[in-house]
């Protein structure tokens, strides 16, 4: 129950930053948004450290949101930063195609790979879990190149899945908010200059 809590969270406020840049002509509104939540999140982060009872007091409040053993930085603000990189630093198309990989394939990696991945890598990650984030980075992707004001070829999204889902599987010690959307979103962008 707490996975479906924490990716329906996610997916929620996940999808925000990249529909608000999206409808947007400037990164200006949405690095607003983005910097407004990076302000809350600093505030919950100081505050962890500072007072270490305080997280758990919020951890058994969040109704599964939060983890019970965060890393250096929460998640969330993983996730911040990630948006903020990508936004700030790559077209409109392949930053909104980076943060949705990002939102949707890891939501759907979890929220199937954990309850029926019989088979495991070995990182934990399972073998169902992947295709799922494949799957589900490939269909939004080309829902998003159906979109007006999209400008992204079919390669660059092949690949910027499969780059999205090689980083998810793979064991780096940074948590995977913090490296899926940026990774991607830079293979993303020498594709699309090729192709």
């Amino acid at each position: 129950m707490k996975i479906w809590a924490r990716k329906t969270y996610r997916i929620g406020v996940g999808s925000i930053f990249p529909i608000i840049y999206y409808f947007s002509s400037t990164k200006l509104l949405p690095l607003c948004f983005l910097l407004y939540f990076a302000g809350i999140m600093t505030v919950l982060e100081t505050l962890r450290r500072i007072a270490p009872g305080s997280y758990r007091v919020m951890e058994e409040h969040s109704k599964g949101i939060l983890k019970e053993k965060p890393g250096f930085l929460l998640g969330t603000t993983n996730f911040l930063i990630a948006n903020l990189f990508c936004i700030i630093f790559f077209p409109k198309s392949i930053a909104i195609a980076a943060l949705i990989f990002l939102t949707f394939g890891d939501a759907m990696s979890t929220v199937i790979g954990k309850p029926f991945g019989k088979i495991r890598f070995f990182n934990d990650r399972s073998i169902i879990g992947s295709v799922s984030f494949f799957i589900t980075c490939l269909v939004t992707g080309l829902i998003l190149m159906a979109l007006p004001r999209i400008n992204l070829s079919f390669y660059t999204i092949l690949i910027g899945s499969l780059t999205a889902t090689i980083v998810e599987l793979l064991p780096f010690p940074i948590d995977d908010n913090l490296t899926i959307a940026p990774v991607t979103v830079i293979v993303m962008e020498i594709v699309s200059r090729i192709f």
